[in-house]
């Protein structure tokens, strides 16, 4: 039988380590997403942990200009949210890009990002098991010096990943370290390749997935990549002139560059999640979260001083992913040990 909202989050403040002597700070925007709220402060009472409700009046980006940050909330948010232990995110957009993110896991807090239906976050919720294959696929990134993608329709994408301090996020889908952020569910991990170094071509195919419009792509779109930036966009259908579109409406050269890129290693996660659901109930991480995906992005990166709240995540099916010519994923599929 499904469990409860209630019941869920019990179950991965678990996970987080959630203790009786702690403090759960929630971090919502007024009158959103009051379900997650009431759960959240009832699973954390529920371990006999405290909690303290954040409510901001907005604090999620909008998906086009204009737009100009407003700070005022930030300095209280942060002054509330540094005497709590652990902080759950149920914001609309989610503070991952934001300075509020940083400061917060800067300071040793553990942060937790919460958006997905109840029956997603039960299905997807992480273990161990997880954890390991996410933290291996990590230790590549890290002893690699090439990323290299490829696919049968065209794509030939190069990367520089060397470096002892390469990026690379983690997600497996709780946090039970100091200082660590994560987004519940997850299951994928990524790094941020040494900036302006990604050369060639990426060929989007109909069934990739654009997020955070929530929807598959329909034709077929190549992208021409020159240190790190997107220089063209070529393809005769709708979705090739609709990405020129929303990059152009910035007037913005940061939002042409690539960020982040990655693979999927959640068996669980179905490529199907867009047309099983309302897309706009989703915030798309089944999809980034799907074994064998490869995902890129666009736009911010923090580690390369890069802020814009314009940020596509794109992954891609049927791709082969390798790190000094050996691959890690083989035409979407994980390539065992």
């Amino acid at each position: 039988m499904p469990k409860t909202l209630t019941e869920n989050f019990v179950e991965q403040f678990k996970l987080c380590k959630v203790t009786a002597s702690e403090t759960v700070g929630i971090i919502a925007e007024l009158g959103q997403k009051e379900e997650y709220v009431s759960a959240a402060v009832a699973a954390a009472r529920q371990l006999g942990a405290s909690a303290l409700v954040l409510h901001a009046s907005s604090l999620s980006n909008p998906n086009l200009p204009p737009y100009e940050a407003d700070g005022r909330e930030v300095a209280p948010l942060l002054a509330a949210a540094g005497e709590c232990d652990i902080v759950i995110d149920v914001t609309v957009g989610g503070l991952i890009h934001s300075d509020v993110r940083t400061r917060i896991t800067g300071n040793g807090k553990r942060m937790l990002f919460v958006a997905e239906p109840n029956d997603v976050l039960e299905r997807l919720a992480g273990n161990i098991e997880l954890r390991e294959a996410v933290e291996n696929g990590g230790n590549k990134l890290r002893a690699g010096s090439t990323l290299h993608v490829t696919s049968a329709a065209g794509t030939d994408l190069t990367a520089d990943i060397s470096g002892e301090n390469l990026p690379i996020t983690h997600q497996w889908g709780y946090v039970d370290e100091p200082g660590r952020w994560d987004h519940w569910p997850s299951g994928f991990v990524a790094c941020f390749p040494n900036d302006r170094t990604a050369e060639g071509r990426i060929v989007l195919q109909p069934g990739d997935a654009l997020i955070p419009w929530q929807r598959y792509v329909r034709d077929t779109v190549t992208i021409e990549v020159e240190k790190g930036f997107i220089q063209e966009i070529k393809g005769d259908g709708a979705d090739a002139h609709v990405l020129r579109d929303y990059f152009e409406a910035w007037n913005d050269s940061e939002v042409w560059a690539l960020s982040h890129m990655g693979w999927g290693l959640l068996e669980r996660a179905r490529w199907s999640a867009f047309d099983v659901y309302d897309p706009r109930s989703l915030y798309g991480q089944e999809l980034r979260s799907t074994a064998g995906n490869f995902m890129w992005s666009t736009g911010s990166n923090r580690f390369a001083n890069r802020e814009t709240p314009a940020h596509l995540d794109v992954p891609m099916r049927n791709c082969t992913v390798e790190i000094d010519g050996v691959a890690v994923v083989r035409d979407g599929k994980l390539v065992s040990e």
